[in-house]
């Protein structure tokens, strides 16, 4: 468990089925993922599955629990992907699936923790990232934990209706430990 003063990152479990399925169902969330199918029971239980049992370990995941009193409450995931332990890189992802926590820094807060985790208890060199150019939200708070805006992919994905950009992101344990001063 990584705990934070808004929020603690759990491993993820079975027990998170319910509201991965509530979130990843829910368009005004997905319109920020790259997921664009609706996501079903068997297949987010065999993504579960895979997750937690790889022998590679290329996916940590946790469920984001905002506190609430003497309770928590699940709001979300993060985790780093595609994880390469030979060059010691991966990419971050985070998705806040309770709309009512957006735009509170529970978010930010998710986001630093696991960053701190991969790279100082993971030793990871490098974390790689993306957001759309419309979510703002995300960009920001890239923006606003240390990493740094690598590039644009232009018209890269279909969303909403039209072509959007994608906004590349890059964050270096260098670069993090002196942003974290």
């Amino acid at each position: 468990m990584l705990k934070g003063k808004k929020v603690e990152l759990n491993p993820l479990g079975k027990s998170d089925l319910a509201n991965l399925l509530k979130w990843f169902n829910d368009m005004k969330v997905t319109q920020y993922l790259s997921m664009y199918l609706p996501m079903t029971e068997q297949g987010e239980e065999k993504w579960l599955e895979r997750i937690n049992t790889t022998s590679q370990n290329t996916d940590i995941v946790f469920s984001i629990n905002a506190f609430d009193g003497e309770k928590t409450i699940p709001i979300g995931t993060c985790g780093l992907h595609k994880i390469d332990w030979k060059n010691r890189d991966a990419e971050f992802g985070i998705a806040i699936g309770e709309k009512e926590y957006w735009s509170n820094g529970y978010g930010t807060e998710a986001a630093e923790l696991i960053i701190a985790y991969a790279f100082s208890q993971l030793n990871l060199h490098r974390i790689s990232s993306a957001a759309y150019g419309f979510n703002e939200r995300s960009i920001k708070m890239h923006l606003k934990i240390g990493f740094v805006q690598e590039g644009i992919v232009r018209e890269a994905i279909y969303k909403n209706g039209q072509y959007q950009d994608k906004v590349l992101f890059g964050l270096l344990k260098k670069e993090w430990e002196k942003h974290k001063k």
